[in-house]
C-alpha cells in the first residue's frame, strides 16, 4: 500500500496493521484524523501520531459509517470510537495485579485469575500470558482434584491427595514471586487449554 495514494475510504479497511497505519500517518497529516479511529491504531501509535508536525483538525463530518449500518451494500460496519486509545498497562500495576492473579488462584482457584484476564488481557502482554498460565493450572488442578477424588475409593487417593495440595500451594506462590519481578511463569504439569508464550 502506497501512502502517497491512501485514501480515507482505504483506511476504512480493519485489516490494515500498526506499522502501515505508522508509515501512512508519516507521509499523510491529512489523514491523521482518520488513522486515530482505526481499530489497530494502538496506544502507542496515537501518542506517536500526535507528536507529528502538521496535524490537521477533524473534519466536520464523521470518515466511518454509524453504529446502525451493517457491511453489505451501501451499509457499513463501524468502529468504537477510542478503541485505539487503550493505555497500556504501568509495569508496577503489572506487577500487583500478576501478584494478585496467583495468589487468587491459590484462594479463589480460577476465579480471580480469570476475571484479571479478561481485563488486562488486551493492555498487557505479561498479563495475558500469566493469566493464560493460571487458568491452565487452575482447570488442570480441579481435574487433578476430581481423579483423586475417585481414586478415594481405592484408597490412592488419600496419599495423592495431600502431595496435589502441596504441589497447588508452592506453584501459586512460586508464580506470585515470579509476577512481582515482573516475570510470566509456566506451571509444571498443567494442562495446556490457553497456548502460553513464554
Amino acid at each position: 500500500m502506497n501512502p502517497s495514494t491512501v485514501t480515507a475510504e482505504d483506511l476504512k479497511n480493519p485489516a490494515i496493521d500498526a506499522e502501515t497505519l505508522r508509515r501512512i500517518a508519516e507521509a499523510r497529516p491529512d489523514l491523521h484524523h482518520v488513522i486515530l479511529q482505526h481499530p489497530n491504531c494502538h496506544a502507542e501509535l496515537t501518542d506517536y501520531i500526535q507528536q507529528l508536525p502538521g496535524q490537521q483538525p477533524p473534519p466536520p463530518y464523521e470518515p466511518y459509517p454509524s453504529a446502525n449500518q451493517s457491511q453489505w451494500g451501501n451499509q457499513q460496519q463501524t468502529y468504537a470510537p477510542g478503541y485505539g486509545a487503550q493505555a497500556q498497562v504501568a509495569p508496577s500495576d503489572e506487577r500487583t495485579w500478576g501478584v494478585i492473579m496467583h495468589l487468587g488462584n491459590l484462594l479463589f482457584s480460577f476465579i480471580v485469575p480469570l476475571i484479571i484476564w479478561l481485563i488486562y488481557r488486551e493492555r498487557s502482554y505479561t498479563l495475558d500470558q500469566q493469566g493464560r498460565s493460571a487458568l491452565n493450572w487452575a482447570i488442570s488442578y480441579w481435574i487433578y482434584s476430581i481423579v483423586t477424588w475417585l481414586l478415594m475409593f481405592v484408597f490412592i487417593g488419600f496419599i495423592i491427595w495431600p502431595v496435589i495440595i502441596v504441589i497447588d500451594i508452592v506453584f501459586c506462590i512460586i508464580a506470585a514471586v515470579k509476577a512481582g519481578n515482573g516475570q510470566a511463569w509456566k506451571y509444571p504439569l498443567s494442562i495446556p487449554f490457553f497456548q502460553v508464550r513464554i
